[in-house]
């Protein structure tokens, strides 16, 4: 029997890190070249002395900018790049394996012109022996084509999921390159991609942790190989705190060892409030006990469960799952981002006050699940198969496409199995996204309940989950598939106020949606896997109810976001069914389907924009809404300096109780801050600068504004959500008004799914007889009255109309009734102006003498109609 002291020797020799593992990142000395489509290139004699010079991580793609329209940066090419560099051999007996971390999308390598293999999806990692291919010394050349290309019939990535996506898929290596050295004996590389040591937790309470460690094993020499296999567990502080240490006889191929350790008093992995990471190390030995081989992974002691009534359960423990989704690539770099990025991004989440990331819709890279560890966040990780379940016109996922989907959706699970942070495997998003939009034909279900088996057959102890957008929906009647319930839990991607009729108004019926969907589906875990808004940094809007949202086009007003979070957010907060709910997105990210907001290409929904340098309105919302340990004060509209209104709402975000506020040193008082929000109703501006000032608590914010209109003048173009400068006045939004709803003249209707050049474009409809054509763009229909603030006194009032629909007088009167004068009977558009389509104007004086203007509508025969209101102090 060994005394304590000499197990303690024994742990800690166990645990002396093995140097028989070498790996050398290869990063520079790479020449590039886009666009050859034959193999020459990877001739090791092939000449690429006139190719670019690159360093890896690469894409050459650029996609994503400012403004309307591509710039001259953007690179939006899609196909075969090819990649070339030297490589040099290691000491004989030793193997190399080149391990890519990700090539997208479908990666071909060869080593002194001969193939060593193929890998088939943009985001996982993948290992290749070159060792056969290698010849001894530094002269040896390894070749790479990268094919992005579009997954047409007869293209290499015909059958690569995800087959389409809201997204961009960046082409390159763009993540880093290694090549690995290890003895013929060694922890497998090969196990797609894994790490070859796989650990859980097989049981706990707080006296004990029993921990399974399954290592897979090779021996890739041609005898039987007696060796030995250490396990240790060690604490953050690199203590061993437990050990097992077996023989093991290899033959060659392949094999596995298991091994079950005991973790006393364990210190669980508790999310945000403390990530405790153990780590496990696994050493391989030869029979004399030299050093092999090493591993060390992640361990993270912690139970997870989703319960259908209760929600999320960390440790035995409540959590309501409160975060945001994030897409990998960012502005100017894509795909090809550093360490750096990856921890600038997490800061951000951790900012917040989010406690959950949704690494959408593909595996991400692994620096990303490390911060994830060491942070506590909580993850969702999914499989990239995204809108469709086979090629478009083919009903039934074609046995190509089942594999490659299977083959990712292992090299997610195994690759990323040890990471505590993990909390659920996702087998998929919105994949009868087309189907449901009539592009293709679907039959689904078949692939899904694979994937499902699949996932839990690789990791029974973690749920699955999908998200779906595209069923029915509570009160639609149609045929589409039912997906939810093949996978232990579903996410809805709910967008209410933003994709819908148009309107924010539909926003409010997001918890009663989802109360709905839960009681259609008892006993299975609800989550709310997308919703938001796009939010354009540089468009703004004096009432988010004024006009009709372009939720694919231009505009998206910054303050239309941050409503429909704050709406959204504090409905579903308290659904104590809800398990999770996952704000979309984190960031502004590039989509070759979008043209909208002020970007081109790019989703505006981010919380920040895709540089990272803005933190949007709506990230402040949340961060006042979530963040519990930091006191927020946030002033909202500071970009929106030129204010069309002298009157204004102002608001702030913060999780103070209360809030005071400020205009150039004139108190305006306090008030109380609900649900994170402080409003100040109707505070009047002074002409020229203003300085706002908020304070609660010790905290302060200031915004500073301008209003450079006449004193007491109010212009407001109807039916619109931003405003603009029209013969040098500036006309606000839409606001002020009461009843009706708002629409363009000329609606840009674009299907972001559809076919190139199958976009329909709208007739450009133009309003004849307009001195101020801009006037005339926009429309409110059914207003019953505006009621606008100005100072006492006498006004000119001049109504903006047109007749955008009917073609004949008569089928569209009503009466008008401004503040102090007799009603104006029955002012019919089309009688005014002589027809459709043509501009006509009513000018009314007007009294005020309770400081509020108001303009009464009457309906006569259809609805009353506005375009614009000029009101001018006399």
């Amino acid at each position: 029997m060994r005394s304590a002291a000499a197990i303690w020797v024994l742990a800690l020799a166990l645990a002396a890190p093995a140097k028989a593992r070498e790996a050398e990142q290869l990063a520079d000395g790479w020449s590039f070249r886009f666009g050859i489509a034959d193999e020459s290139p990877a001739a090791p004699g092939y000449d690429d002395s006139g190719w670019d010079k690159v360093v890896v991580p690469h894409t050459w793609n650029r996609l994503g900018n400012p403004g309307v329209g591509r710039d001259d940066t953007i690179n939006a090419d899609r196909g075969m790049g090819w990649y070339r560099r030297s490589l040099c051999a290691p000491a004989k007996g030793k193997r190399t394996i080149l391990e890519f971390d990700a090539a997208s999308i479908v990666a071909d390598v060869w080593v002194n012109g001969t193939k060593i293999g193929r890998h088939e999806g943009a985001f996982s990692r993948f290992r290749l022996d070159a060792t056969d291919a290698l010849k001894p010394g530094c002269g040896n050349v390894v070749a790479v084509r990268a094919d992005n290309s579009k997954p047409d019939e007869g293209s290499a990535t015909w059958h690569v999921v995800p087959l389409s996506g809201d997204f961009m898929m960046f082409g390159g290596l763009y993540r880093p390159v290694t090549q690995l050295t290890v003895d013929p004996l060694h922890i497998d590389l090969m196990d797609h991609g894994g790490p070859g040591v796989y650990g859980h937790v097989a049981a706990l309470d707080d006296a004990q942790a029993r921990v399974v460690v399954k290592t897979r094993l090779a021996n890739t020499g041609a005898k039987r190989a007696a060796a030995s296999v250490a396990t240790t567990i060690l604490d953050a502080d690199g203590r061993v705190v437990a050990t097992d240490s077996r023989k093991a006889a290899l033959a060659p191929g392949r094999t596995e060892s298991e091994a079950q350790l005991s973790v006393a008093n364990p210190r669980r992995w508790d999310g945000l409030a403390d990530p405790y990471l153990y780590r496990i190390a696994v050493e391989l030995r030869d029979a004399k006990g030299r050093a092999l081989d090493r591993v060390e992974q992640p361990l993270g002691i912690r139970s997870i469960a989703i319960d259908a009534e209760k929600g999320f359960f960390l440790n035995g423990k409540p959590l309501k799952l409160q975060g945001v989704s994030r897409h990998q690539d960012r502005y100017a770099k894509g795909w090809a981002i550093a360490d750096a990025d990856h921890a600038e991004d997490m800061a951000l989440i951790r900012e917040l006050g989010a406690n959950t990331v949704r690494l959408s819709h593909y595996n991400q890279a692994t620096p990303f699940y490390e911060l994830a560890d060491k942070n506590g966040m909580i993850l969702w990780a999914e499989l990239g198969l995204v809108n469709q379940t086979a090629p478009k016109g083919v009903k039934d996922t074609p046995p190509a496409m089942l594999a490659n989907a299977e083959a990712q959706m292992t090299e997610l699970i195994r690759q990323n199995y040890n990471h505590p942070s993990v909390a659920m495997w996702s087998i998929g998003n919105e994949v009868t996204n087309w189907s449901w939009k009539g592009l293709t034909p679907s039959n689904p279900r078949p692939l899904m309940e694979a994937l499902n088996t699949l996932a839990k057959r690789e990791d029974p102890t973690r749920p699955t989950t999908m998200a779906t957008c595209c069923e029915p929906m509570p009160g639609d009647k149609d045929e589409r598939p039912i997906l939810s319930g093949i996978a232990d839990t579903v996410g809805f991607n709910l967008y209410l106020g933003w994709y819908g009729k148009g309107y924010v108004a539909e926003v409010d019926g997001l918890a009663a949606h989802l109360t709905e969907l839960h009681k259609r589906f008892p006993g299975l875990p609800i989550s709310l896997g997308e919703y938001g808004g796009g939010g354009a940094i540089s468009q703004h809007t004096d009432n988010v109810h004024g006009g009709k949202i372009m939720n694919v086009s231009r505009p998206q007003p910054e303050e239309i976001e941050s409503y429909i979070h704050e709406r959204s957010w504090n409905q579903v907060k308290g659904l104590g069914w809800l398990y999770g709910a996952w704000v979309w997105q984190m960031f502004d990210a590039a989509s070759e389907v979008r043209e909208e907001g002020d970007a081109t290409d790019v989703n505006t929904k981010g919380l920040v924009s895709f540089d990272r340098k803005v933190r949007k309105d709506a990230y402040y919302f949340y961060k006042a809404a979530w963040q519990a340990k930091e006191p927020v004060l946030h002033l909202t509209g500071k970009r929106y300096v030129d204010r069309a209104y002298r009157t204004v709402d102002v608001r702030a975000y913060s999780n103070q109780p209360k809030a005071k506020l400020s205009v150039n040193g004139r108190e305006i008082g306090w008030t109380d801050c609900v649900d994170a929000i402080c409003v100040w109703p109707g505070v009047k501006l002074d002409a020229g600068e203003n300085k706002l000032v908020a304070a609660a608590g010790s905290l302060t914010d200031s915004a500073e504004w301008r209003y450079a209109g006449r004193a007491e003048d109010v212009h407001i173009l109807s039916g619109t959500l931003t405003g603009a400068v029209v013969g040098g006045t500036r006309y606000g939004s839409d606001n002020f008004f009461e009843g009706g709803n708002g629409a363009p003249l000329n609606r840009f209707r674009r299907e972001i799914y559809a076919a190139p050049g199958s976009e329909k474009q709208d007739p450009q409809l133009v309003v004849a007889g307009a001195s101020k054509p801009e006037l005339y763009r926009n429309y409110r229909t059914g207003v019953a009255a505006y009621r606008v603030p100005v100072a006492n006194g006498r006004y000119r009032v001049t109504l903006h109309l047109f007749e955008p629909v009917e073609d004949a007088a008569g089928k569209r009167a009503f009466d008008v009734t401004v503040s102090g004068g007799k009603a104006t009977r029955k002012v019919d558009p089309f009688a005014l102006a002589g027809g459709k389509l043509k501009a006509a104007t009513v000018t009314l004086p007007a009294v005020v003498r309770d400081g509020v203007l108001v303009i009464d509508f009457k309906k006569v025969a259809g609805e009353p109609i506005l375009s614009a209101v000029d009101i001018v102090a006399e």
